[in-house]
């Protein structure tokens, strides 16, 4: 199938199709339409959704589909099997994504259950230094020392260098605004790494099993 032809058979499926609706917009038969669309899975213009007891929904786009690489939602349910999240949107990512990077966008958010869950990734952290370069690129250290020192709080965690925890800082940042310290047990590290931790004893224990 030459380069023109396919261009025109992708513009009239481009969209949500089943078999069916595949078939009748291309004037075949039914499974002359399913081997034209295992053929543009294989080419990677379509992408499946269903099977079983559940009709097959392709999705068929002009432009080849990169594979999906989990993003920030598919990483914390990972490490948090008893605290999952319901996404509100999708969080796709392309290349090198994990736990360093979930990390720093899970405190991007300013949502408290996502920053709540992200402390369990403290434990799957593999570079330190790759940890530090993200959240120093997003001015977010403060945040993620803070984090870390509650994990600690709650459950074992890996130990972060000495050298990342010695720097100290003038400004006070907040994990979430306006949510001020009010456990006496986190005052201790509010003060070191002057942020404002906005959680209560009882929230760690949600993540904690």
């Amino acid at each position: 199938m030459n380069e023109e032809k396919l261009l025109q058979i992708l513009k009239k499926l481009e969209g949500l199709q089943t078999v069916d609706t595949a078939a009748q917009a291309l004037s075949m038969r039914k499974q002359s339409a399913l081997n034209l669309i295992v053929k543009l899975k294989k080419e990677k213009y379509a992408t499946v959704n269903g099977g079983g007891k559940q009709k097959r929904i392709y999705k068929i786009t002009t432009t080849r589909q990169l594979p999906r690489v989990p993003g920030m939602f598919d990483i914390l349910n990972k490490y948090n099997p008893n605290f999952k999240l319901n996404p509100w949107y999708d969080h796709q990512v392309h290349g090198i994504y994990g736990p360093e990077e979930a990390l720093i966008d899970a405190i991007q958010t300013k949502s408290f259950r996502v920053i709540l869950a992200s402390m369990r990734l403290f434990n799957h952290i593999t570079s330190w230094p790759k940890l530090y370069k993200l959240s120093k690129e997003k001015d977010c250290w403060q945040q993620v020392g803070a984090l870390y020192d509650v994990a600690r709080l709650s459950w074992k965690v890996k130990s972060m260098p000495p050298y990342y925890s010695s720097f100290t800082f003038k400004k006070k940042k907040y994990l979430i605004r306006p949510y001020p310290t009010q456990e006496d047990i986190f005052k201790p590290i509010a003060k070191k790494w002057k942020v404002f931790i906005p959680f209560k004893k009882g929230d760690l224990l949600k993540v904690a099993s």
